[in-house]
């Protein structure tokens, strides 16, 4: 490195330690909350790490700061005595957050990523310093409206904020800089600030520092190559999903950010491959819907992100090898049809069990499943279903197999809900092998 890159790591991290026992100061001298205090630290920061582009010309001091600041960001978490003290800006919520040591190594690896395209670096920095603070502080000040997020919750009117200044910091970089104009522009404005926003929506414990740049860095790469028209269809899928979820949210048994995070899972399925593999899990989704209300299950039970976790352990393999070429399309979408035909077939069993006074019935579960969630993807073989006879036949054996082992190991993972979905997640995987006897 360069004695300018030397000098630059020394007084970014300089900053930082003079930093933080100021703002504690100030918080101090002017009653601030802990909240204030905490994103105060968060906007410093990310101001710093925002201006990269124009200080370092390359990722190696930006790792090696990135290393420098998570170390002693780490070491204010685990010495009781700095925590208490210089480390109170930081550490003064009770909650627990791991967003300190994962904000430095995400700014890392997303400057690294953008190859000195600068709009890739500001953009992803910028939502995750000015989006993040906003939306937490407004929620912390007036959020009345609350859903649920992992182990605690989140407001409307956060997220609201969050979408609004995730648009904002998306928009004005893109028609300042970007050289494109101001409509395909608004198209990955709203785009990006609305996966951003449900993206932070599911993250709990401070790992939206990690979840949110590195997915709007990835989104964004992908969305600025397309043309306004490409852009609008992927802003209407992505609407129709979220529409769906917000009215099913009425019936469903998940929290809020489960239902973020499933139609994240369904924008996923539909941008790496193709619309047809959104098909099986929003069969499964309304299927559920329909049970929850049906049998008035929405106040009983709270299914957390785990519950989504474990139909994207499923499905997701099967739509990256789409997306990347590694199978032919048709194979991956009977391999999504499978692996959601015995997730529903698992769930129709827990369900019945739960109910008591119907008896769980294996293979009827079965039927179901394939019904439901099998056939929306299966039909798209027609008119030649001879090529995937074999594979049918042996997937139906393995749902069926699986379906009956998954109710005997329920008993075994009782309160312990997020293995028993892990592994609902991987029986259900590996009941979608068959896929791949698909011939071509």
């Amino acid at each position: 490195m360069s004695m300018h890159d030397w000098l630059m790591v020394l007084f970014v991290v300089a900053g930082l330690v003079l930093g933080l026992p100021l703002i504690r100061w100030l918080a101090l001298r002017f009653g601030a909350s802990v909240e204030v205090a905490r994103k105060t630290v968060h906007v410093g920061m990310g101001l710093g790490c925002v201006a990269f582009p124009w200080i370092f010309e390359r990722p190696l001091p930006v790792w090696i700061l990135a290393g420098l600041a998570t170390s002693l960001l780490g070491v204010l978490r685990l010495v009781p005595s700095l925590r208490n003290g210089m480390g109170s800006a930081l550490h003064g919520i009770k909650r627990l957050s791991y967003g300190e040591v994962l904000f430095a190594p995400s700014v890392a690896a997303v400057f690294h990523g953008s190859h000195g395209v600068m709009l890739l670096h500001v953009i992803p920095i910028g939502i995750l310093t000015i989006s993040d603070a906003a939306g937490a502080l407004v929620g912390t000040r007036w959020g009345k409206c609350r859903y649920g997020c992992g182990e605690g919750f989140k407001t409307v009117e956060g997220s609201a904020i969050f979408l609004a200044t995730a648009f904002l910091c998306a928009f004005v970089p893109l028609v300042y800089w970007g050289q494109i104009d101001w409509v395909h522009a608004l198209w990955i404005g709203l785009i990006l600030a609305t996966l951003a926003m449900m993206a932070e929506g599911i993250s709990d414990r401070g790992f939206d520092n990690l979840v949110v740049p590195l997915g709007c860095f990835f989104v964004l790469e992908r969305l600025l190559p397309l043309d306004s028209p490409a852009l609008a269809g992927r802003f209407v899928a992505l609407g129709l999903l979220l529409s769906l979820v917000i009215y099913g949210s009425r019936w469903s048994t998940l929290s809020g950010g489960a239902l973020l995070g499933g139609a994240l899972l369904g924008y996923g399925c539909a941008v790496i491959a193709d619309w047809r593999f959104v098909l099986p899990p929003v069969a499964v989704f309304i299927c559920h819907l329909v049970t929850t209300r049906r049998h008035k299950l929405s106040k009983v039970f709270d299914h957390r992100l785990d519950a989504v976790l474990a139909h994207s352990l499923g499905c997701l393999p099967w739509v990256i090898m789409a997306g990347c070429g590694t199978l032919p399309k048709l194979t991956c979408l009977a391999g999504v049809s499978f692996a959601m035909a015995t997730q529903l077939a698992m769930l129709d069993m827990a369900t019945l069990s739960w109910l008591g006074h119907f008896s769980p019935k294996p293979l009827r579960a079965t039927l179901k499943g394939w019904i439901v969630a099998g056939l929306p993807g299966i039909l798209w073989f027609w008119p030649d279903y001879s090529r995937l006879m074999l594979a049918v036949i042996v997937a139906l054996i393995c749902t069926l197999m699986i379906t009956f082992l998954s109710q005997r190991a329920r008993k075994d993972y009782h309160g312990h809900a997020t293995w028993l979905w892990l592994l609902e997640g991987f029986l259900a995987l590996a009941a979608s092998i068959p896929a791949l006897l698909v011939r071509s």
